[in-house]
């Protein structure tokens, strides 16, 4: 998804909050990536977005999910649907 210049994606914002809430500066989670000190500024000014192996490293550094990060949620009805479709006999889940 890209974003657009007047508007900062959920991905930018909730890594921000969480970088700060572990105590990292941009800098130091950078470095826990091997990455240049402007990599997070850039992802959390949504002028660049991380591969899906920096996404699952910066969730781990951060000790959260790659669905917090990114703003996904699941509710409690996402979760009765899914049980009922484990439910059903493979053959039949198409």
């Amino acid at each position: 998804m890209r974003i657009g210049d007047d508007t900062v994606s959920t991905f930018a914002q909730n890594l921000k909050r969480l970088r700060k809430q572990k105590g990292f500066s941009q800098a130091q989670l950078a470095s826990l990536l091997h990455y240049g000190s402007t990599a997070i500024a850039n992802y959390e000014a949504g002028r660049n977005e991380p591969s899906f192996d920096t996404l699952i490293q910066l969730a781990h550094f951060l000790d959260t999910t790659t669905d917090e990060l990114l703003g996904v949620s699941i509710t409690s009805q996402d979760l009765q649907l899914l049980s009922v479709i484990r439910s059903f006999a493979p053959e039949s889940k198409n």
